[in-house]
């Protein structure tokens, strides 16, 4: 325990002390490393809750179980025993006529509203459509040119479409997804006569309510699932949506840990100069009857008031801001913004906290064992049991805490690791730059003399500083690149000409005159013909006799898969291995090629029509599914096919244009279907221009609050060479060379600095962008030159703000009369 007259004197020593630059700095360190870690995590929970939640207002619930066949209603009173919401889903596929017109749409029968999200509609209505009614996307009334109001004929019922559906969830699964869509309420559907032995329908329940009561129920209902149904969630999901906010969550969590790394290097070297400047305090206080023990328990209880102070300011701060960064995104994320838990909003003192311990209990160890004896003869106390055992306890202690707050064991230690282990070879490194450039400029410049004798006198402050530097400098290009590349991922994910509707079903002999229509439309698009097949072996043998279960299990392997052939290799795709194209030869999706074991050389063979086909894989490929464009698994050379017929798919960019255009290809070629996937790319557009904006904010914030650490820590550092520019004052230099002095000092700093930045930047975005951002790693040649300058420059101008609040005079003066 800590008695009273212990805290009152830590108190009156954290007041006195305040007159250091060291304690200033350290405080403004934790101040800003709470702030941010309260912010980033609040911050960054709500808004992920948020699109978590949009996402989730996608599929129309948290959890959907779906199935071909009629589903037990078992589910829903285990699910009303949890206290979940839900719905009862019917879908199916089947023509509408309309005045002898007749188009494929899709079906949805409701019982109930969707338990996530909502219909939204051109007029406000009921939650479901009233019996004898149903509620129609727009390319219903396009394509059959049509009104609200009129009767729409499915089976042998009549539905009046009484309101226009502008966007839904839960569109279901599958090409039928993308076919207009109708809602009709539960029970209206058997009056059609559509319930046949041939109607392919889907039934799903959708539930939603507590995360924690979703996952148990989840767990209760996957050992029990039978064939042919699925339970799907958001996480399981493999959409873009998906993709999108996995690859923010990611961002939000590399944003955090850099924000904190930031911190804490700055509160490192805070503490080593605050308790280097503690050294002939504690002595005193130790010579006046102190124990070791009562030292400590006095820079403890220091500690603590200045992480008391911290952590009450710091939270203020940090949900101020967190209300701004909310009222600037109001109009983009959906109201309300859910809360974020209550250990989420302690996690920021309490991770500022363990920093400071972590960090600071080492420091106060060796403070301890100062005594009077060592001081008068320029000795510094050791530390009785290692001196970099501390260190490395507390930097065990720091990443457990570390990967605690970020949830991520695996991304904490992996990009500690690298920055440990480079910071360390950067210091010797940087060092010894420094040494060699200060030793050119000494024959060339009056002043190069000081500034080599100054860089060789502080080699050993250089190897601390410079690689605290550049990991600073390395971490705000890595968050600034990483962004850039994540942004532009997003925004190349979907250009403006991104196609929006799909045709299928092409045969042979309407190929002429569909291109006749396009051309006459001006759409550029190409017809890939499409064969279906069936994996039946590889190098000549049964697939069970060269795959192991787990190859097996694969869901390619379970269906026929749609294959093409082409001449050329598509413009989404990249040729990862071999050549295009070998005569008689078959390129493979690298992921396919990976998870089934297939290499280039090996022969395949399928099952078309009843046929078996073989070709020998010729190239390996990277496909991107996510460009809304035709993609397939197997390509295969011109000829191997051919004897095989063929339908046709292609897409297409309508936009505007679409009723027109729609219109006119279904009167013409009313066999086709036409597949409108303009509500999903709006979706989607919205979602990743939040994400964006988002990522945005994230990134000046961590931005802004590095460039404060690297001022606070310079003009900090400045303040030490106050005393060496009053010395050489006395020694009649001027107060303008002392000026340059320290300018040019900071300058090569700045400039090794920022050369060992880029450095450790490239060598540090390849794994982030491989593992945990998912994009393709590159080079950033401009970086290499613009990086050294800009650090430089702000070396230089941090120096000249630093020297105006300075008076050198006054430190001359203080430097004499002691």
């Amino acid at each position: 325990m800590i008695g009273s007259a212990t805290l009152k004197l830590a108190a009156q020593q954290s007041i006195s002390s305040l007159k250091l630059s060291e304690w200033r700095a350290l405080l403004m360190a934790l101040l800003l490393a709470i702030s941010i870690a309260s912010l980033m995590a609040v911050l960054g929970e709500r808004i992920e809750r948020t699109l978590m939640r949009q996402g989730s207002e996608l599929l129309g619930a948290d959890l959907i179980l779906s199935s071909s066949r009629p589903l037990n209603p078992a589910a829903i009173t285990q699910a009303q025993q949890l206290g979940l919401e839900h719905s009862e889903v019917t879908q199916l596929a089947t023509m509408a006529n309309f005045e002898d017109q007749f188009l494929l749409v899709t079906v949805r029968a409701l019982s109930a509203p969707y338990p996530r999200g909502q219909i939204e509609l051109d007029q406000p209505a009921d939650e479901l459509p009233a019996p004898g009614e149903a509620w129609a996307e727009a390319g219903v009334f396009e394509r059959l040119n049509m009104q609200p109001g009129d009767a729409i004929t499915l089976g042998n019922q009549q539905f009046t479409l009484s309101r226009l559906i502008q966007s839904a969830p839960d569109r279901g699964r599958g090409f039928i997804s993308f076919n207009p869509q109708l809602i009709v309420r539960q029970g209206e559907l058997e009056s059609t006569g559509l319930f046949g032995p041939s109607a392919r329908l889907r039934y799903r329940q959708l539930f939603a309510g507590d995360p924690q009561a979703i996952a148990q129920f989840e767990q209760s209902l996957r050992p029990g699932l039978e064939t042919g149904q699925r339970l799907i969630s958001l996480g399981s999901e493999e959409t873009q949506q998906n993709n999108a906010l996995s690859k923010a969550s990611s961002y939000l969590r590399l944003g955090a840990l850099f924000a904190l790394l930031i911190s804490a290097m700055t509160i490192f070297l805070s503490l080593r100069r605050f308790t280097y400047s503690q050294y002939k305090r504690a002595a005193l206080l130790k010579s006046l009857g102190l124990s070791d023990r009562e030292l400590l328990k006095l820079y403890l209880a220091q500690l603590g008031f200045a992480w008391l102070f911290a952590a009450t300011l710091g939270c203020a701060l940090a949900w101020l801001l967190e209300r701004s960064g909310l009222s600037l995104l109001q109009g983009l994320l959906p109201q309300p913004v859910p809360e974020a838990s209550p250990w989420t909003y302690a996690s920021g003192p309490l991770l500022g906290f363990s920093i400071l311990i972590c960090l600071g209990l080492p420091a106060l160890l060796k403070l301890q064992q100062s005594n009077p004896a060592q001081l008068f003869q320029g000795q510094s106390g050791q530390l009785r049991w290692g001196s970099n055992l501390p260190y490395l306890l507390a930097l065990i202690l720091l990443l457990a805490m570390t990967s605690l707050y970020l949830n991520s064991l695996s991304l904490t230690l992996l990009l500690a690791s690298v920055l440990l282990l480079l910071g360390s070879a950067l210091g010797w490194l940087g060092a010894g730059v420094c040494a060699r450039i200060a030793r050119q400029l000494a024959n060339r410049y009056p002043l190069g003399q000081l500034l080599l004798s100054r860089v060789q006198q502080q080699q050993r402050w250089y190897r601390i500083q410079i690689p605290v530097i550049s990991l600073l400098f390395a971490l705000l290009s890595i968050n600034l690149i990483a962004l850039n590349d994540l942004l532009g991922r997003w925004q190349s994910q979907l250009p403006e000409d991104t196609p929006d509707h799909f045709l299928i079903n092409i045969q042979e002999w309407e190929k002429p005159e569909l291109q006749t229509l396009m051309a006459k439309h001006q759409l550029d698009s190409e017809l890939w013909p499409i064969y279906r097949g069936r994996l039946t072996k590889v190098n000549d043998r049964p697939l069970a006799e060269v795959l192991t279960p787990e190859q097996l299990a694969q869901p390619s392997l379970k269906r026929e898969l749609n294959l093409t052939s082409a001449t050329g290799i598509p413009e989404h795709n990249k040729l990862i291995a071999g050549e295009w194209m070998s005569k008689g030869g078959v390129s493979i999706e690298q992921e396919e090629a990976a998870e089934l074991g297939l290499e280039i050389g090996d022969r395949i063979s399928f099952d078309i029509a009843g046929r078996e086909v073989s070709a020998e894989i010729s190239s390996i490929r990277a496909v991107r599914w996510d460009s809304f464009q035709p993609n397939f698994y197997f390509i295969f050379s011109p000829g191997i096919l051919e004897e095989f017929s063929a339908s046709y798919l292609t897409s297409f960019h309508l936009g505007e244009r679409s009723a027109g255009v729609s219109r006119e290809l279904i009167q013409n070629f009313p066999t086709l279907t036409l597949i409108d996937v303009r509500q999903l790319l709006d979706q989607l557009q919205q979602l990743l221009s939040r994400l964006s904006l988002l990522s945005s904010l994230l990134m000046l914030l961590t931005t802004g609050a590095g460039l404060v650490l690297l001022y606070v820590t310079l003009t900090q550092e400045l303040e030490q060479r106050r005393y060496e520019n009053a010395l050489l004052l006395s020694l009649g230099a001027s107060q303008r060379q002392c000026r340059q002095l320290d300018r040019m000092e900071m300058g090569l700093i700045g400039l090794v600095s920022g050369g060992l930045a880029v450095l450790l930047t490239e060598l540090s975005l390849w794994p982030i962008h491989q593992q945990l951002l998912k994009l393709e790693a590159t080079v950033h040649p401009s970086l290499w030159l613009v990086l050294p300058v800009l650090s430089a420059l702000l070396f230089v101008v941090i120096s000249s703000v630093s020297h105006r609040q300075q008076n050198l005079s006054q430190s001359y003066q203080t430097l004499t009369s002691n």
